[in-house]
């Protein structure tokens, strides 16, 4: 008697795994170190033609299985698929999942280019998971994608190790992106020259001819922390990583208001933003010529992230929506 009502209630209230096994594709190697912590094993599937994890952005977490090309592990009973574009991962994921039948998460990182044709735009819109994931609400918007079933987790940053450190700051400012010519449509190439063209500045990020990526985080913290102001130029991303990052270094950052940018970055309180390539110029030498201001702007600026882009934030509601997703399969 004992056992059926333990059994009766345990249909009601299925115990919940303690660790899920979802199957994913490389995608962003420090997203997806913050995502790893939310304890769950992630097995990750590579195609010929989708993205490799890069080990110069971050180490491969201990429960994050880089599989052969084209192979599954056939021994494991996965729990969902978590695709993070619309652009080849979706589409493999639903190639994959004719062999394994299990929800689909669908997360998307970016914006809908301007460059797309509408009707593909209409079909990108029906390309829909159990639960969609987006990293804001201005993506979620723009994406406009045709489901009820819609979150936003906003990125979160690791405030530990982005953190302020005793270094002495130098005189220029810092921009880290990758691939930042051929991305002159989103990442404002043209734009980073001209409103840098009279001041000192660096350049980090994976731009050959241009400059190298850091070899490793620690190096990258370093050099958050070693800039006197951090210029993010970008016209059409949801949230850099890299300026949130910045901000919790305690690094005065001067940006573009694009996007979801303006919601995080008050103008002249943490930061500076503005579309005017002259009051950029003149809010970096502002910050250059007065030391005092960029220590406070960067100290408002690390509170915002400590705020609201906590770690903790981050990992609950994704395992909120990795338990949303995993009792709506029984």
């Amino acid at each position: 008697m004992y056992r059926a009502t333990a059994d009766i209630i345990k249909q009601i209230n299925p115990v919940k795994k303690k660790k899920y096994n979802i199957l994913t594709f490389a995608t962003h190697e420090r997203y997806e170190t913050q995502l790893a912590k939310t304890g769950h094993n992630f097995y990750v599937f590579h195609g010929d033609n989708l993205k490799r994890w890069d080990k110069k952005y971050a180490k491969v977490p201990d429960n994050y299985y880089l599989m052969p090309t084209n192979a599954l592990y056939q021994a494991i009973e996965y729990d969902f698929i978590l695709s993070q574009s619309k652009f080849g991962q979706y589409q493999m994921a639903a190639v994959l999942n004719q062999h394994i039948n299990v929800p689909l998460v669908s997360l998307e990182h970016t914006l809908p280019t301007t460059n797309l044709k509408d009707e593909w735009v209409q079909e990108i819109k029906t390309m829909v998971g159990n639960v969609n994931v987006f990293i804001s609400e201005f993506s979620r918007d723009a994406w406009d994608v045709n489901s009820n079933n819609l979150e936003v987790v906003h990125h979160s940053v690791d405030s530990e190790l982005f953190a302020p450190r005793s270094l002495e700051r130098g005189d220029y400012v810092l921009s880290v992106v990758n691939d930042i010519a051929n991305r002159d449509y989103c990442c404002n190439y043209e734009g980073w020259k001209r409103i840098t063209e009279n001041t000192p500045k660096r350049l980090v990020g994976n731009n050959p001819g241009l400059s190298d990526p850091a070899s490793s985080t620690d190096e990258l913290v370093n050099e958050y922390n070693e800039c006197a102001v951090f210029l993010n130029t970008s016209t059409y991303s949801p949230i850099p990583t890299s300026l949130l990052e910045a901000m919790s270094c305690g690094t005065p950052v001067v940006s573009t208001a694009t996007c979801m940018i303006p919601d995080i970055i008050e103008n002249g309180s943490n930061g500076f933003i503005s579309n005017d390539e002259e009051v950029l110029k003149e809010k970096i030498k502002l910050l250059l010529d007065n030391p005092d201001l960029a220590k406070e702007m960067g100290a408002k600026g690390r509170q915002t992230i400590l705020e609201k882009f906590s770690e903790e934030k981050f990992l609950n509601n994704w395992n909120r929506i990795f338990d949303k997703v995993y009792e709506g399969k029984k």
